[in-house]
């Protein structure tokens, strides 16, 4: 973990959220746990984490909350679509 936070640091730009990685943070903007983003998105759990620890890494955050403040604040996510 700290080798991450250290990376993440050293690294002033990141890649662009996928198609998917948004399509699952916009669920989670929603409120839905990652069961129910399982459910909606026709997945196991497993590939819901994958994708949000994708999502705050190339975000540069470490939970939830603060991934939707950031999407929010850059315009990946709109309050109008959610």
């Amino acid at each position: 973990m700290t080798a991450r936070l250290i990376q993440r640091a050293q690294t002033p730009t990141r890649t662009a959220l996928s198609g998917r990685e948004i399509e699952v943070l916009g669920l989670v903007a929603r409120g839905r746990g990652n069961k129910e983003l399982a459910k909606d998105l026709h997945l196991s759990e497993a590939p819901v984490k994958s994708h949000l620890i994708h999502t705050f890494d190339k975000l540069g955050v470490t939970d939830r909350t603060a991934a939707v403040t950031i999407a929010l604040e850059r315009g990946i996510l709109r309050l109008q679509s959610l």
